[in-house]
């Protein structure tokens, strides 16, 4: 079965005032850079932010969250995690379809069969230096 991956648009104006995102712990509201943010993990109802070397529970769904962030260089790899491509190392074959994504930080998360064929695409088409 093909996933669907990020097709809806975000608008511009949305996308340039997202450099970060503000998590809710009781009354407490604290503003995380995206750009450090290594991947988000589904903890139902929350969603678990993982920096590196701290995480955070997110009261917003990790489909909605990956509506704002897919423009920003963040992809979705399995259904329940997404990573930010500028944090990612390297991705090896599992040899079953699916493959394991090491990270900055040594985490290595699971890249599903059905979100390999996207998060190739944009992991090779990332900013790269010329040799």
């Amino acid at each position: 079965p093909e996933v669907k991956t990020n097709v809806e648009e975000v608008p511009n104006d949305q996308v340039a005032g997202l450099e970060s995102l503000i998590i809710a712990n009781g009354r407490k509201y604290t503003p995380i850079a995206v750009g450090s943010i290594l991947y988000l993990t589904a903890a139902t109802p929350y969603v678990a932010v993982h920096l590196e070397n701290k995480r955070f529970l997110h009261n917003e769904s990790l489909k909605s969250i990956d509506k704002k962030l897919n423009r920003l260089g963040f992809v979705r790899i399995h259904r329940s995690t997404i990573v930010n491509l500028s944090k990612v190392v390297s991705y090896k074959s599992r040899l079953n379809g699916d493959y394991d994504v090491l990270l900055e930080d040594g985490t290595e998360t699971r890249l599903s069969r059905n979100y390999a064929p996207a998060f190739k695409r944009f992991f090779q088409t990332r900013p790269q230096l010329n040799q």
